[in-house]
């Protein structure tokens, strides 16, 4: 809202190279438990293929949000899925779609096992073995982003973005910066997947170093807009939707 862009795209698009060439990149960042937790939600996202191999069928507007909670065992269809999408913003950052199709039902992701990466559109990622996907997921990230932003911490996220960037079309419309477009639709089965997933122990140490690197850099960025108008006024009506709530 207020931003002008030359090209904005929602959903779960991986970046291209030639994208991370030009650095103009702005993105949301999800803790990978929670990240987890809320695509299991919302029918396996990006991992369709675990329906057939649960006998589930979802609606196809993925619309249907009771979809996951029938499956005959949760704590096996959680931990599947989790494995399915391990490394989801890892790849997605080099090139690669978020799940790994019938393929990441059992086994672990690539760099993991030290086979070849694969861009979404089928090319390998040049001069990178499997094991440095990683290491240039987080080169990305410092590299071709213009600004990260943590999705738990959305209000926070905002005024990082508002007092970095001026509004090129119209002021700040903060009704619509802060409010949640995407709710949850099935609070319940968040909450039961991310449990089972912290009693399992279960950890996704590549997403994990991204998502500790977009934490990091909104820690760092933040001080330096203290004195900041856009950041300060951005702040200021969080605070009075805060008080009202």
């Amino acid at each position: 809202s207020g931003c002008g862009w030359g090209s904005l795209s929602g959903g779960h698009h991986p970046l291209l190279t030639e994208q991370a060439q030009r650095g103009h990149v702005v993105g949301m960042f999800r803790d990978p438990v929670e990240r987890v937790a809320s695509g299991l939600a919302h029918n396996f996202h990006d991992c369709e293929a675990l329906q057939h191999h649960l006998g589930i069928t979802c609606s196809a507007n993925h619309a249907d949000y009771s979809c996951a909670s029938r499956a005959k065992n949760l704590t096996e269809a959680t931990l599947m899925y989790a494995n399915c999408v391990t490394g989801c913003m890892t790849r997605m950052l080099t090139g690669s779609a978020c799940g790994r199709g019938e393929h990441g039902l059992s086994a672990p992701p690539a760099w993991k096992v030290g086979s070849s990466a694969s861009s979404s559109s089928g090319s390998s990622i040049s001069s990178s073995s499997s094991r440095d996907v990683p290491a240039l997921a987080i080169s990305r990230l410092r590299t071709a982003f213009q600004f990260v932003g943590d999705t738990g911490q959305w209000n926070r996220s905002v005024c990082i973005f508002c007092g970095l960037f001026s509004p090129r079309v119209q002021p700040y419309d903060y009704d619509r910066l802060f409010v949640n477009v995407r709710p949850s639709n099935n609070l319940g089965a968040v909450d039961k997947a991310k449990s089972i997933l912290r009693t399992h122990k279960w950890h996704d140490a590549a997403d994990q170093a991204v998502y500790h690197e977009v934490t990091a850099w909104l820690d760092k960025v933040e001080p330096r807009l203290q004195d900041n108008a856009r950041y300060r006024e951005c702040r200021a009506e969080w605070w009075k939707r805060r008080q009202r709530a």
